[in-house]
């Protein structure tokens, strides 16, 4: 097993979710590289490398959160135009999850574990790589039941990277 393992906690819709979401992007007239629709989620908390050791203490800390359940509204389109990306995302987070959310990354902290303090903004990527501006779109509206939440391993493949849940909490619990 290698030393070290890239993780991160994430929301990860369920299959009629990700239906319409893989839906609603190959209807977007937009030139970029498509986020493969079993790898879409909406990022937590980024933990970068973590050694092995580590592993237990963040499921430690997972498993002392309680997730309420809640629903989400997927119902924007965003940019980050840095870094080539287009996202769905929400007009507004429940109070439950954007709760949850600053809970877990107090935990890690207060844990010492490291995670990418940059402000939290859900979103799930539906792009990268754009090459310009996406067009201006109908309205979306994709209901999400949140259910639980991941902790996630992204790992290198010979085509990219491939995500593999190596945790998982349901909400309420």
């Amino acid at each position: 097993m290698k030393a070290d393992h890239r993780l991160f906690f994430a929301l990860v819709p369920e299959p009629a979710v990700i239906s319409r979401i893989e839906a609603l992007q190959d209807s977007l007239p937009v030139s970029g590289r498509a986020a493969r629709p079993h790898q879409f989620h909406a990022t937590l908390a980024f933990l970068g490398m973590q050694r092995q050791d580590t592993i237990p203490v963040i499921r430690a800390i997972a498993s002392g959160l309680t997730l309420k359940p809640c629903c989400l509204e997927l119902d924007c389109l965003g940019r980050f135009k840095r870094a080539g990306v287009l996202w769905l995302g929400v007009s507004k987070v429940p109070a439950a999850l954007r709760e949850f959310q600053q809970s877990l990354v107090s935990a890690l902290a207060d844990a010492g574990i490291g995670h990418d303090p940059k402000p939290w903004e859900f979103h799930v990527t539906l792009y990268r790589k754009l090459r310009k501006a996406p067009p201006i779109i109908d309205p979306v509206a994709i209901e999400w039941a949140v259910t639980g939440f991941d902790l996630v391993e992204s790992v290198n493949a010979g085509n990219g990277v491939e995500y593999h849940s190596i945790g998982h909490w349901k909400a309420g619990q």
